[in-house]
């Protein structure tokens, strides 16, 4: 019996180190979980997600998209980051020109793309990217993800990272709260 139970123990160990999200191993982080969170409905009922409550989190919508915008007010800005998810109406094709125009723009902003990938986000295509340069004066990152969810709409999200301490830990934190997003149209 004892054997058996090692057996069971060491196999679903190992499925749950396996389960990890095309985006996590991408950056190689653990999965973690949120511990407080409360969970958010956009305006016009897209998606929902889990944040935590002690986050400073407001909600926008607009004909074109319906947005949840959080920060983690207790922490200065440089320990913490900003977090910003939308649904958004309009075709998004995440093809070579769309690649080229995000470049483009990248560049007219004077932030260098550090690292980049495409993956399926929950079954969709998916574009993502990490981007540095200043903001406000103080060194900064960002990382973003796109995702082809219909022919006319997307799903948009980001995280703005400032300082240089813990880049890699913070981009891990916004990816376990992307990880767990889910679409409801």
């Amino acid at each position: 019996m004892k054997i058996y139970s090692l057996f069971v123990f060491v196999l679903m160990l190992a499925f749950s180190c396996s389960n990890k999200s095309e985006l996590s191993k991408s950056f190689n982080c653990e999965t973690s979980e949120i511990k407080n969170d409360k969970e958010y409905l956009d305006f016009k009922n897209n998606f929902k997600l889990k944040l935590p409550s002690t986050w400073k989190t407001n909600k926008y919508y607009s004909e074109f998209q319906s947005e949840i915008f959080s920060a983690d007010t207790t922490k200065q800005l440089s320990e913490s980051f900003i977090f910003d998810a939308s649904y958004n109406f309009g075709n998004l094709k995440l093809d070579a020109d769309y690649v080229k125009k995000t470049d483009s723009v990248l560049r007219m902003n004077n932030l260098e793309k550090i690292k980049s990938g495409q993956i399926l986000f929950q079954n969709k295509p998916a574009l993502w990217y990490v981007v540095k340069g200043k903001k406000n004066g103080f060194p900064y990152h960002q990382f973003n993800l796109m995702v082809e969810n219909t022919e006319t709409t997307y799903f948009s999200v980001y995280s703005e990272i400032y300082g240089d301490k813990n880049i890699e830990e913070r981009i891990c934190e916004s990816i376990s709260i992307i990880d767990k997003i889910e679409f409801l149209q």
